[in-house]
């Protein structure tokens, strides 16, 4: 008699193989994690990172600079990318066009928030009062640079009502403080300028389209200027 020593079925076979051939591909996954960064669950920014950069040949780098009172347009004045924002001097509101974030901010209070948020192309940041922030970013779009070309002429006013269209022309003007002190309205907002180190002295990049009002009460002198790009390069 002859007997067929049978070593492993089949299936059991194909299973050895599979759970072999696994073994290797999971080799090959370790080997390649920054390519596959969903599968070791990685920092959360660091996804949003990657998933916003993803297919644009853009130039990334860092960047620090600090901003004063005005409205800022990603992309045109500052770089987009995700920024660390925190009060260097004084006091005063910040907040975005998308209202992700809106805070006060105040340099010498301790508990004085940190902001964290990504500002991307066509949002504004405004900065109100007399607060000066610092503005820093690891990843923010070195090569992006939308102009800004100056609209409007340059003219001193004193006190007094103007209406835009008729007394000065329409465009987008730095407001800045010559003399005096005082308080200017302006889009709906009461803006006291002084000459303290803690006390406004400029607004930059404000909007005036025809009929716009703009009032000017107590001795303070200001200019209008046309707004230059205040781009970070």
């Amino acid at each position: 008699l002859e007997f067929t020593l049978n070593t492993e079925p089949k299936p059991l076979k194909e299973l050895t193989s599979f759970l072999e051939y696994s073994k290797e591909k999971l080799e090959e996954l370790k080997k390649d994690s920054h390519k596959h960064f969903y599968l070791f669950k990685p920092d959360k920014k660091d996804i949003e990172d990657r998933l916003y950069m993803q297919n644009k040949k853009l130039k990334y780098g860092k960047v620090c600079f600090t901003l004063t009172a005005g409205r800022y347009t990603v992309g045109m004045d500052i770089p987009e990318g995700r920024y660390k924002i925190m009060a260097m001097k004084n006091f005063g509101n910040i907040y975005n066009k998308y209202y992700t974030f809106d805070e006060d901010l105040d340099a010498e209070d301790d508990d004085s928030p940190k902001i964290h948020k990504r500002l991307i192309i066509g949002d504004i940041l405004i900065i109100t009062d007399s607060l000066v922030v610092e503005l820093s970013s690891k990843k923010a779009n070195l090569l992006q640079n939308i102009i800004r070309y100056p609209i409007g002429k340059a003219i001193t006013l004193k006190a007094g009502n103007y209406i835009c269209g008729e007394d000065f022309k329409a465009g987008v003007y730095d407001i800045k403080r010559i003399k005096n002190i005082g308080t200017v309205y302006y889009d709906d907002n009461e803006n006291n300028f002084g000459s303290g180190d803690d006390e406004l002295k400029e607004i930059k990049n404000c909007f005036f389209k025809n009929n716009d009002y703009l009032g000017i009460s107590g001795g303070l002198i200001i200019e209008l200027s046309p707004s230059q790009n205040n781009y970070i390069k």
